[in-house]
C-alpha cells in the first residue's frame, strides 16, 4: 500500500511569508502590501483514497543484554587494500567509507542546511502519539536494496536509497535514480562530499546508468589506496554521461537537513512523519544480522574498528519495545544481508557508534504524475487574525482546529485513527494541539492537528520586509525552518 507515497511530506519550500499588518515605519524598506484573502467557507479534504494502513506487529527482538555474541571475521579473509579498510558482512568483505568525524559536513554547510527556528524542545508531539512501530517497507515507499560490492561508495548507495525514497512518496510509479551519476559527482571515499556535490542536482535512472563497481571505484584518486588496485586508478569520470542523465531526470536532490549526532525522539518523529534518514555511523570488523528471519538484527558491540573509517546506511523504520527503541537499517550490501537487505540497530548501537543524522528531500521530475503540492511564496500582509495557508499563500481564516488551511482545506474529524490527519486524500501524522511563544528569538506559533502557522519577527526571517512576518506549515511538517535566503516547512 503507497499511502505515504502519496501523501506524506518532506522538506518543502515555504507556502507563503506574509507581513503583519501596521503602519509603515520610516525606515521600513517598503510598504506593506495587503495579500490575496480568501474569506469564503473552507473546503472538505478528499476522501481517502484507500484504507489507512494497520500498524505493523512488533518484530521479535531480544533485550540488549540477550543479544547474540557478534560474528567474528572468517580467517584469511582480507580486511586491508581498500582506502577505509572493509568490513565482514557475513558473505563478503565491503569497503567502508573515509571519516574525517563520520560527518556529512553539517559544520560546513553554511546556509544551505534545513534548520527549525522553533527548538523541538518547545514544540514537538508528545512522543505516546507516535505508532510503536513504523515500518516502511508496508508503505511500498523503498526503494530496491542495491549492492555497493567492492567499491567504496556507500555514502553515494545511501544518498540514492533516501532519493528512491523521496520519490516514491510523491509518485508511485517512480523508479530508482542513477547512483553511478550521484557518484560521478565527487566520486571520493570521504563521507562528507556526498551531498555537498548533489544538493540541488538533477537525478537520472538507474535504467539509463546502472551500478558497475570496477568503473566506479577506478574514479578514486590513486593516492587513496594503498596499493593501485586491478580495475585502475584516478580514471576520468564520463562527464558527458552525466549530462545526458540530466536531460531526462527522474528527480532533483532539493534539500538536505542536518540533524547532527543521532537521538531516538528526533529519529523516531522523522521516520513516523514518513520519513527515512540517511546514518553515518563506526563499524566493527563484522557487521552480521543475528535472530530469526523477519527480526533479524546486529548485535550490538563494544568496538569499532576505529573512528578513521564508517559506514552510510538509511533507518527506513523504528519499533518502540519494553527494552529500548530498535531502529530498521536499509543497507547496501544486496539482499542477501539481513532480511533481504534490511536489519534492526539496537538505540544503544545507533547513539554509542552514530556520527551524525541526515534527512534528504527530493521532488519527482513529472509533476503531472506528482501528488507533492506546489506551494506559492509571496511577499504579502494578512490582516488581524487571518494566516496564510500553506499550500496557495492566501490570507484565510484559520481551520476551527486552530490549523492553517491547506489548499483551501480543512480536516475533518473522525476520518483517520487517533494522532492523524486527512489534507490531501490519505491519513499524515497530525501536528500538536499547542500555542507558544519563544522567548529567546519572539516567535509565535498557533497549532492544531492539521499544521502551524507562526508570526516571525524580522530578524527570524531572511525575506520578511516588514516588523513581524507570517508563516504557515502542514501536518505533518510543521516545523518552520531556513532554508538558506528562505523559509521551509520540515517535520
Amino acid at each position: 500500500m503507497r499511502i505515504s507515497a502519496l501523501s506524506l511530506l518532506a522538506v518543502l519550500p515555504l507556502a507563503a511569508v506574509t507581513c503583519k499588518s501596521r503602519a509603515p515605519a520610516a525606515d521600513d524598506a517598503g510598504p506593506a502590501v495587503l495579500g490575496a484573502r480568501d474569506l469564503s467557507p473552507a473546503r472538505r479534504p478528499p476522501p481517502l483514497r484507500s484504507p489507512h494502513p494497520p500498524t505493523p506487529p512488533l518484530p521479535d527482538l531480544p533485550a540488549l543484554a540477550d543479544h547474540e555474541a557478534p560474528a567474528t571475521v572468517p580467517p584469511g579473509s582480507d580486511l586491508s587494500g581498500h582506502p577505509c579498510r572493509a568490513v565482514w558482512t557475513g558473505a563478503d568483505v565491503a569497503p567502508l567509507a573515509c571519516a574525517r568525524a563520520l560527518l556529512f559536513g553539517s559544520a560546513d554547510a553554511g546556509g544551505d542546511g534545513a534548520r527549525v527556528l522553533v527548538p523541538r524542545s518547545l514544540l514537538a508531539r508528545d512522543p505516546s502519539v507516535l505508532p510503536a512501530v513504523i515500518d516502511h517497507r508496508h508503505e511500498g515507499s523503498e526503494g530496491a536494496v542495491r549492492n555497493q560490492s567492492f567499491a567504496p561508495a556507500c555514502t553515494a548507495f545511501a544518498t540514492a536509497a533516501a532519493v528512491d525514497h523521496e520519490l516514491l512518496r510523491w509518485n508511485p510509479r517512480a523508479t530508482a535514480v542513477s547512483v553511478m551519476e550521484i557518484w560521478a559527482r565527487y566520486h571520493s571515499p570521504v563521507v562528507g562530499s556526498s551531498l555537498s556535490a548533489n544538493v540541488g542536482q538533477l537525478l537520472g535512472r538507474e535504467a539509463a546508468w546502472p551500478f558497475n563497481p570496477a568503473e566506479a571505484s577506478a574514479w578514486v584518486a590513486c593516492s587513496e589506496y594503498p596499493k593501485p588496485p586491478r580495475f585502475g586508478c584516478s580514471k576520468p569520470v564520463d562527464d558527458a554521461r552525466v549530462t545526458r542523465l540530466e536531460q531526462s531526470p527522474e528527480g532533483v536532490f532539493t534539500e538536505a537537513e542536518y540533524l547532527g549526532p543521532p537521538d531516538v525522539a528526533v529519529l523516531q518523529a522523522k521516520i513516523a512523519a514518513g520519513q527515512d534518514v540517511v546514518l553515518a555511523m563506526e563499524l566493527p570488523t563484522s557487521f552480521v544480522p543475528r535472530g530469526r528471519p523477519g527480526a533479524r538484527y546486529v548485535p550490538h558491540y563494544a568496538r569499532s574498528a576505529g573512528p578513521d573509517a564508517g559506514h552510510a546506511l538509511l533507518l527506513a523504520g523504528y519499533a518502540r519495545l519494553p527494552h529500548g527503541v530498535y531502529f530498521l537499517a536499509h543497507n547496501s550490501w544486496g539482499p542477501g544481508w539481513g532480511d533481504g537487505g534490511y536489519a534492526w540497530l539496537h538505540e544503544k548501537t545507533v547513539t554509542t557508534w552514530g556520527h551524525e543524522t541526515v534527512v534528504i528531500d527530493a521532488d519527482p521530475s513529472d509533476e503531472a504524475e506528482a501528488t507533492r503540492g506546489k506551494r506559492s511564496r509571496g511577499e504579502t500582509t494578512c490582516e488581524g487574525e487571518l494566516v496564510p495557508d500553506s499550500i496557495t499563500g492566501n490570507c484565510a481564516p484559520a481551520c476551527p482546529d486552530h490549523s492553517p488551511r491547506h489548499g483551501d482545506v480543512c480536516a475533518v474529524a473522525g476520518q483517520c485513527p487517533a494522532s492523524y490527519v486527512n489534507l490531501t486524500g490519505a491519513c499524515v501524522l497530525a501536528a500538536p494541539t499547542a500555542q507558544g511563544k519563544d522567548p529567546s528569538t519572539g516567535i509565535a506559533w498557533t497549532c492544531g492537528p492539521g499544521g502551524c502557522s507562526y508570526e516571525l519577527p524580522r530578524a527570524s526571517d531572511p525575506t520578511c520586509t516588514g516588523a513581524v512576518c507570517k508563516a504557515s506549515c502542514p501536518a505533518p511538517d510543521f516545523h518552520v525552518a531556513t532554508m538558506g535566503k528562505s523559509l521551509a516547512c520540515v517535520e
